[in-house]
């Protein structure tokens, strides 16, 4: 022995001994085999047997040192993951399995992304372009349409005192449902007078209404215009504020129910002149009302021309122009006045007197070839709501009294 190691230094004898428990200490730190074996309880429906990939084929599951079917039971073997397909087993399983190095279904980052610092400061993602926020609008609201304008001045001067004018001009349109839409305007220029009429058409300065309707229906509050139905025996034009409501149905088929209804303040009383016409003069004829004002204002847009039964044309390029607030109409170079031409004008005036009320039902049946048609018109004077001036009990008693005799009533 001593002579096999004959001509061996010393210390190169000592580093191959260095080299040899080396080894040794690597191979005792390598699991001798990738087999393992565990106990199981299966409390629910799914395991997570190990923190490894599974060799599939592998798995191995006893009950009381009995084998279970495998088609009992699913692994997805590389998350490691035990799946029953019926109820799990009440007693406790022993499995044996060989795993792989690894967990093959697990998610490996080099770093963790939740340390990351975005570059830009405002967003998560450099690379990904995102819209800038818009500034949030206090009146937004998804499918309506909106526009207007609103306005406040002061005026004043050395010879009279200070005064504040407002205008307010909005429009909203759109849909407020799949179903209801919507349509607004809200015109409030603080103007004692009315439009011109001396243009075909005519824009008022305050007109307040909103509009919401259907297919099949539509609610108008605010201000609106009542027009004669479709009918031989009633004729109405009239401007008006309050509610109206109008529908169509089909009670049964074949058959169409059109129906509407109006509850309202009219704005004016309905009067008619006939104007004796003189000779080469075209205006301006004034005006009266039915009890013979001579002060009145005529509303806009509700009066009816005609000259020998033929309705004129309003507008200084056509057949004549009027001015609303004197009640004065002027006849243009279209149509020559002469003492024999027959001059008729409907209009409605506001008198500011009493408060009237209105209402109005109409409905139309259609069924087939047959129409059949109901219209109520009513309208009437507030004897107890005076515009203009307000009586005391003893003076109402007066006129009450006085019956038909003017001199009477007097206070």
């Amino acid at each position: 022995m001593i002579a096999a190691f004959h001509g061996i230094s010393l210390p190169r004898t000592f580093l191959l001994l260095a080299l040899i428990a080396l080894q040794l200490d690597t191979f005792a730190q390598v699991p001798a085999t990738s087999l393992r074996e565990k106990l199981l309880l299966p409390d629910k429906d799914s395991l997570d047997l190990d923190t490894l990939s599974i060799v599939p084929g592998s798995l191995t599951l006893y009950q009381d040192s009995v084998a279970l079917d495998p088609s009992a039971y699913e692994l997805l073997p590389y998350q490691a993951l035990l799946i029953w397909k019926g109820s799990p087993p009440t007693d406790t399983l022993r499995a044996t399995y060989r795993v792989m190095p690894l967990l093959l279904g697990g998610t490996f980052r080099h770093k963790d992304p939740d340390q990351l610092i975005s570059a830009t400061g405002d967003r998560e993602d450099p690379f990904r372009y995102v819209p800038p926020r818009q500034a949030s609008d206090l009146f937004a609201t998804q499918g309506l349409n909106k526009s207007g304008s609103i306005s406040r001045g002061v005026l004043f001067g050395n010879n009279q005192d200070l005064s504040v004018n407002s205008t307010l001009n909005l429009e909203l349109s759109g849909r407020l449902t799949d179903r209801i839409q919507v349509l607004a305007s809200v015109t409030d220029n603080n103007i004692p007078i009315q439009a011109g009429g001396n243009t075909l058409e005519l824009q008022d300065f305050d007109q307040v209404f909103i509009k919401l309707f259907d297919k099949d229906w539509e609610l108008i509050a605010g201000d609106f215009v009542l027009q004669r139905p479709n009918s031989h025996f009633l004729t109405y034009l009239k401007k008006t504020k309050g509610l109206s409501f109008n529908t169509t149905l089909e009670p049964w088929e074949g058959a169409t129910d059109r129906a509407g209804a109006s509850v309202a303040i009219s704005k004016g009383k309905f009067a008619r002149n006939l104007i004796q016409g003189v000779e080469g003069v075209q205006g301006p004829y004034r005006l009266q009302g039915n009890e013979g004002e001579s002060f009145i204002i005529v509303l806009s847009g509700t009066e009816r021309v005609f000259i020998d039964g033929v309705q004129l044309t309003r507008g200084q390029d056509h057949d004549y122009v009027i001015d609303y607030n004197t009640a004065e109409v002027t006849f243009t170079a279209n149509k020559l006045i002469t003492k024999d031409r027959r001059i008729v004008v409907e209009f409605q005036y506001s008198d500011k007197n009493y408060v009237r009320s209105l209402v109005r039902v109409d409905n139309e049946l259609e069924v087939g070839n047959s129409t059949l048609r109901l219209n109520v018109y009513s309208e009437q004077d507030h004897r107890n709501q005076t515009l203009q001036q307000s009586l005391t009990p003893e003076e109402k008693e007066v006129l009450a009294e006085a019956g038909d005799d003017p001199l009477a009533a007097t206070v």
